[in-house]
Formats: structure tokens, C-alpha cells, sequence
């Protein structure tokens, strides 16, 4: 580049060149500055020692270790089996490997639990959600069976269609009584209420007995299905009225006091 195509700086800026120049050899003139000492490191601080031992904390010397001393062994806890947890907390017993005959057992002792409850007289009737909670469709079942086999057996004709109108009545019947307890706003399982109609058969079921063996007699029959017939509903009373409004109880109670007449009827009928 040449000079004469140099531009020519301003004044202000020139002088602040020169300024700059200036400051920069007075520096230089005036030698090193001096940079203060660098702060001492502080003293180290104390630890304090941390210990799991007991000893240690509390200050405390140790016992001393012995030779002979071992250290105790610890038990693996116990492998709970299926059976030892079936009454408790846990996984439910596996019933698949089990004998028949514990099955059977179990299922009749269930059954015999539940009669008490519903038909003989207990603490838990007064508690209707406490009573029937291991409900079961085995004793309902066996029991209407049974009164049309007794019925059928008192018929001198047409025995099987004895047992077939029966049976029809008593099953057709539970479900048209639970619907009804249903549709009234009743606070009742299905299956529940129909084996609860089931086991207040139970009553029913011992008058038909006597009354096939004591068949000639229609004085005693008529008094033997009255009492049965009034042991039925005092066994059905606090479950169904519990269940339902109060206001609505007369409508739940007649058609299942209407069912158990039709069933004495028939018991007093047949000859």
C-alpha cells in the first residue's frame, strides 16, 4: 500500500492513540507492580469417627474377643406350605391334588355350618352380613332334590312328574324371589339369596319326611306342615327383611310366604 493512499486519521481519534501510547510506556517505566501474597491454606478441621459398633458411641471398651467364641448361627426361615396357610393369610389351599373324601368332608362340614345359621337359632342371625358369608349352591341344592324325591315317593301315581312340578316350584321359585329382592333395591348377592331360600327348605324337607311316613294320618300331617311351614319363615325373616327398605319389607316377605304355603299345600296333597 502507498502512502499517498493512507487516509488520514481524525483529530479525536489521534489523540486517543496517542493517550493510550502514553499509558502503556509509563507502565513500562514505572517496572512490575507488585501482586499481593496468596492467602495461607486453612488448618485442617477434625474428623469425627463414625462407627457401627455400640462400644464405640458410648465409650465403652470392648470386650475382648475370645479364641473359642463363635459366631451365632442364624435359622433360614420356614417354607410355609399351601396347607399350613389355608385358615390364614396367603394363597388359597390347591384343592386340585387333594383326596375326594377331604373334599366331600370339607364341603359337608360347610353345609352343616351354614344350616346352623340359617334355620337353628345363633348369635349371627341378629347380624345378617355376618351369617351365610361362605355361602355355597351344594345344600340348596341337595335339599330341593330331596323334597321332590319325598314327594314323588308319597305319590301312589305318576311319581316322576310328582318330582318334576317339584322341583320346577322350588328352583323357579328362589329366582323369582331373589329378582323380586333385587328389584326392590335389596342389598343381597344373587346366589346368596338363592342359597338362603334353599336351606330355609330345611324345615319343609323333615315335615314331608314324616309326613310319607305317616301318611294316613291327615290330622298330623296338617300339623306337622303348619310347624315346618312356620319355622321356614321364621328362618327366612331377618335375611329378607334385612336386605330390602323397611318400607318395602311386606313386599319381599309375601311372595316368599306364598311359596312356602304352595309347598305345604302340596306336601298335605299328596297321598
Amino acid at each position: 500500500m502507498l502512502h499517498r493512499d493512507t487516509i488520514p486519521l481524525h483529530e479525536s481519534s489521534q489523540s486517543d492513540i496517542d493517550e493510550i501510547e502514553n499509558l502503556i510506556r509509563a507502565s513500562v517505566q514505572s517496572g512490575p507492580s507488585t501482586v499481593p501474597a496468596a492467602r495461607p491454606p486453612s488448618p485442617p478441621r477434625a474428623s469425627i469417627p463414625i462407627s457401627s459398633s455400640p462400644y464405640m458411641l458410648s465409650g465403652i471398651p470392648p470386650p475382648p474377643k475370645s479364641s473359642n467364641q463363635k459366631s451365632p448361627l442364624i435359622a433360614p426361615p420356614p417354607i410355609l406350605s399351601p396347607s399350613n396357610n389355608a385358615g390364614g393369610f396367603g394363597s388359597p389351599p390347591n384343592t386340585l391334588t387333594e383326596p375326594v373324601c377331604d373334599t366331600v368332608k370339607r364341603d359337608l362340614m360347610r353345609i352343616v355350618n351354614n344350616l346352623k345359621q340359617v334355620v337353628f337359632p345363633n348369635p349371627f342371625r341378629e347380624d345378617p352380613g355376618m351369617a351365610l358369608r361362605d355361602w355355597d349352591l351344594w345344600g340348596p341344592f341337595f335339599f330341593i332334590v330331596f323334597l321332590g324325591l319325598v314327594l314323588s315317593w308319597s305319590a301312589s301315581v305318576k311319581k316322576s312328574d310328582v318330582f318334576a312340578v317339584a322341583f320346577a316350584l322350588l328352583a323357579a321359585g328362589a329366582v323369582i324371589l331373589t329378582l323380586n329382592v333385587l328389584l326392590l333395591g335389596g342389598r343381597i348377592i344373587f346366589f346368596q339369596s338363592l342359597s338362603l331360600l334353599g336351606y330355609c327348605l330345611f324345615p319343609l324337607d323333615v315335615g314331608a319326611l314324616i309326613c310319607m311316613l305317616n301318611y294316613s294320618n291327615a290330622m298330623v300331617k296338617i300339623i306337622v306342615v303348619t310347624i315346618t311351614l312356620i319355622w321356614s319363615s321364621w328362618a327366612a325373616y331377618p335375611f329378607m327383611s334385612a336386605a330390602v327398605n323397611p318400607s318395602r319389607k311386606a313386599l319381599a316377605l309375601y311372595p316368599l310366604f306364598l311359596m312356602y304355603v304352595s309347598v305345604g299345600f302340596l306336601i298335605i296333597a299328596i297321598n
